[in-house]
């Protein structure tokens, strides 16, 4: 049995999901008509396209994870029983078990993103009749795929299989150290960044070229310290400069051109997942944040599912004048026509006021504690940050992975880093780069000694919230376990949960998988 069902399938099973691909005899992924496959450059596009379709997986389980374990937002269980089942409280409260469904979402969803990049590169890499120019850029796209995958597994999990040949003869891999894993993804990405295009348009769109490489290589380095123990600061501040100075970047004056549903014009994202809502499905933010009745107001064909909210004391932390700010919606909400919208659950026939606090404005004596294990349908901002405007089910708005913002924060936390923590002048200008487009007011900008390293934290939160970082941010920081936030206290964690669980039902179907310590 191939590696790939041998790790994926069993979570499968545990859910009781039945699939089509149980007949492991149909298709032999070892055998290939070398005169038949990737002859021209739209043969090898269309062969790598599943790749980086299963991308689009990245806004499900491992975006709620590295959300909604965070201080920035949860998905509360309601008063009527929506959204109860899956134990969603239990990710932001952080009292969750090695069952969690989330947990085994995220490894099956990202290990298939290294399985089938590994399976393309054996296929492509048997191909001799080819430009070797052209293979060795598709060798390097797909291996960066394989290397943003690997991101993810080892920022949730820590120590994961180290997975890089299709023909695997192990059938149950164990954990490889987390630190060796980073080693060879870092080497591969460096080893390979001179093969990528260094094209920034419609051809590369959605693909790995130099600048999103250089992207995630700076991602790594950012957190070499967490993953390997040794501090990377002055390669986070090469791979930023190498974007910095190719010019090909910028802010855009707008935060929110970013998120447009025609979001592929924005000078700023240099790494985003297509979607579309018939060819390329799967964003379907809109559809867990708003409440029902919003439908008509974003003239939606498809009713939403009133899921997840904003932690209230995230939105308490903004400044009043930040206009980032407007990327959630709270207070009365009306329809497209302007006409007053109402709840229809457990409150029906009540105006549509959505609370940032978890509060019954419709009777300020009720008695009952509201929080995220029992909440009114009324309760909790909601996120909007991107356009949402006549959607399905599944959104167009491209998701965006990595921006230019995040080039000059991640460059300033190095800087301030390297310089024990403290702001440098430059540090700070790069900061305020990017903050300054969220003010008016030029006195709301850091100085040298505004700028602390908890200054920073803030900023990173307020500038990417619910872009899927958060929770690798607190980590780095030291603040994703103890203490409290909005609901919960977390004083008796230990260091230990700044890893999830392996899952459990990978560790049923893999004996030669070892538990995470604490688990």
């Amino acid at each position: 049995m191939r590696l790939f069902y041998k790790i994926f399938i069993a979570g499968f099973i545990f859910l009781g999901i039945v699939t089509s691909c149980t007949d492991l005899d149909e298709t032999l992924y070892s055998q290939i008509l070398q005169d038949e496959f990737f002859q021209t450059e739209e043969e090898v596009i269309a062969a790598i396209a599943p790749v980086y379709g299963n991308l689009r997986n990245f806004t499900g389980n491992t975006w709620q994870l590295g959300t909604h374990s965070t201080d920035e937002s949860l998905t509360p269980e309601k008063a009527l029983g929506h959204w109860y089942g899956e134990d969603w409280p239990l990710i932001n409260s952080h009292k969750w078990n090695t069952q969690h469904v989330r947990f085994n979402g995220a490894w099956n969803n990202n290990f298939t993103i290294v399985n089938t990049a590994n399976k393309v590169l054996y296929q492509l890499e048997s191909v001799t009749e080819m430009s070797p120019e052209l293979k060795s850029q598709f060798v390097a796209e797909l291996k960066l795929v394989r290397g943003f995958g690997y991101y993810h597994l080892i920022d949730l999990f820590g120590n994961v299989p180290l997975i890089v040949d299709w023909e695997i003869e192990d059938d149950t891999p164990p954990n490889v150290q987390r630190a060796e894993i980073f080693n060879f993804i870092v080497d591969d990405i460096e080893s390979n960044i001179q093969f990528l295009s260094d094209q920034v348009n419609n051809s590369t769109y959605g693909r790995f070229h130099k600048y999103a490489a250089y992207a995630l290589l700076a991602k790594y380095y950012l957190n070499a310290e967490v993953w390997t123990g040794i501090p990377q600061w002055n390669k986070v501040i090469e791979s930023c400069d190498n974007i910095i100075e190719s010019g090909k970047f910028s802010l855009t004056d707008n935060y929110f051109d970013n998120f447009l549903i025609a979001n592929e014009n924005s000078k700023e994202n240099i790494f985003v997942i297509p979607y579309d809502e018939i060819y390329a499905t799967g964003n379907s933010i809109h559809m867990r944040a708003l409440h029902y009745a919003q439908r008509n107001q974003f003239n939606l064909r498809a009713t939403p599912w009133n899921g997840f909210t904003a932690v209230p004391s995230f939105i308490h932390s903004f400044d009043s004048e930040d206009k980032r700010l407007k990327g959630w919606l709270w207070g009365q909400q009306y329809s497209s026509s302007g006409q007053m919208l109402y709840c229809n659950q457990e409150s029906s026939g009540k105006p549509l006021i959505l609370t940032i606090d978890y509060e019954n404005v419709f009777d300020p004596d009720d008695p009952v504690i509201y929080g995220p294990t029992y909440a009114l349908e009324f309760m909790g901002a909601r996120f909007a940050k991107y356009e949402y405007w006549n959607f399905t089910g599944s959104a167009n708005n491209d998701f965006v992975v990595f921006r230019y913002a995040d080039i000059l924060l991640m460059k300033a936390e190095a800087l301030m880093r390297q310089n024990g923590g403290i702001a440098t002048p430059e540090a700070v200008e790069l900061v305020n780069l990017v903050r300054a487009r969220a003010f008016d007011d030029p006195s709301k900008l850091y100085s040298l000694t505004t700028l602390t390293l908890d200054a920073l934290l803030a900023e990173r939160g307020w500038e990417f919230y619910c872009e899927g970082f958060r929770r690798n941010d607190l980590v780095r920081f030291n603040k994703f376990i103890k203490g409290t936030w909005e609901f919960y206290d977390r004083s008796w964690e230990t260091e230990d949960y700044n890893l999830f669980p392996i899952p459990q039902p990978q560790i049923n179907a893999n004996p030669d998988l070892k538990q995470n310590p604490g688990y």
